[in-house]
């Protein structure tokens, strides 16, 4: 099996552990996954970057849940490295989940409400995806008015 089909395999794998609360065998796999996407982005960056910013994203979320906040804060920023780099190379493509990523942060990981001045930066500078763009303006909004409150 090619280094990419496993990655793909193992990430759907995690996926599944994850979503059956089977938390352990998610992180196992994730752990694997990520590995492998790392040694591919090793030739190509761009291309696999995403899944990694993703399989940090999917740790940190069941670090949150298993109660391990500062570990899944860790995970939290070196998904946000790997999102803001992809965004700089090219924030058509990659805008959107850079500020999901940022406003999870927020959501869940209590960071600081200033972060949401970078995200509506960012929504600014993306055309097109309407839907998705109205959307996140919305939970930005409602992030604003809340922590001001």
């Amino acid at each position: 099996m090619l280094l990419h089909d496993r990655a793909i395999t193992l990430n759907d794998l995690a996926n599944i552990y994850a979503m059956k609360m089977q938390y352990t065998k998610a992180v196992e796999r994730y752990r694997e996954a990520l590995a492998l996407y790392i040694e591919l982005a090793k030739d190509e960056p761009i291309r696999y970057g995403l899944a990694i910013a993703y399989i940090f994203s999917n740790l940190s979320i069941i670090y949150l849940q298993l109660g391990k906040v500062e570990k899944s804060e860790s995970l939290h920023v070196n998904a946000l490295k790997m999102h803001r780099s992809l965004a700089k190379h090219n924030i058509g493509r990659y805008g959107l989940t850079f500020v999901e990523c940022l406003v999870d942060g927020v959501l869940h990981l209590k960071q600081h409400s200033f972060t949401l001045y970078e995200a509506e930066m960012i929504l600014n500078q993306i055309r097109g995806h309407q839907k998705e763009r109205e959307e996140l303006v919305e939970v930005i909004r409602k992030l604003h008015t809340t922590s001001v409150d």
